[in-house]
């Protein structure tokens, strides 16, 4: 069993084999427990506390997670508190909380995903504007990032997040949800990073029409709309 050392501190924990009486099962030495209980937060007497997560995930996602969180959470507690922290420790705090940080990235953007996608109403769930409040975002940011994804533009560790479930199959054609094949239309636009301006895009028609370069992606996606439409399309 595992047991809390009281000569430690900080969050040191040691795994002892701890003797059972072999009437009750209870241990038959002294360990340390918590003064007090809240869920799944525990208050040691030394001043510590634990927290206790749930999940049904393996290793591959959700213990992935958990683990680095986990170093994020040491390494915030060494920065606190101040004390020289060894290379080898600083190395695996870089990067453990880089792998952490794209992984949330990640999450966030398929949660933007399944915002966006058609809910039981058959309208999207959310708004650009509810989302965008809800990360700190203007609307047309949340905008032109999700039509960037739709263009192809995924998340690093999106694979690794969706792995063995039925999103795994979605985006998975230049962003595009899963749909029945139709036939090639003449004219058919998306956007791009323009060539010649980095940091603009334009919308770019398989018949070979080009619209201006600009920085507003959903701007350009309405002008290839508007070609696509147009009388001469």
């Amino acid at each position: 069993m595992t047991t809390y050392n009281p000569h430690y501190t900080g969050t040191n924990w040691q795994i002892a084999q701890v003797e059972l009486d072999p009437e009750t099962r209870a241990p038959a030495t002294t360990v340390m427990a918590p003064k007090e209980l809240d869920g799944p937060t525990a208050f040691w007497p030394d001043g510590t506390t634990s927290y206790i997560l749930h999940f049904k995930g393996g290793q591959v996602t959700s213990w992935t997670v958990a683990d680095e969180t986990d170093t994020a959470l040491r390494a915030l507690e060494d920065l606190r508190w101040g004390g020289e922290i060894a290379p080898d420790v600083l190395r695996k705090y870089l990067f453990d909380v880089r792998q952490l940080e794209t992984r949330i990235t990640a999450l966030k953007e398929e949660l933007v995903l399944l915002a966006r996608e058609p809910g039981p109403n058959g309208r999207p769930r959310l708004s650009y504007r509810d989302i965008g409040a809800e990360l700190g975002q203007h609307h047309s940011t949340v905008a032109e990032r999700h039509q960037r994804i739709l263009d192809g533009d995924t998340a690093r560790w999106r694979g690794w997040l969706t792995q063995h479930t039925e999103r795994a199959a979605m985006y998975d054609n230049g962003g595009e949800l899963p749909r029945t094949p139709q036939p090639e239309r003449e004219h058919e636009t998306h956007v791009y990073d323009s060539q010649e301006e980095p940091g603009k895009v334009l919308a770019l028609c398989r018949c070979g029409w080009s619209g201006p370069a600009g920085t507003n992606t959903v701007i350009a996606a309405r002008q290839g709309k508007a070609h696509e439409d147009g009388p001469n399309a």
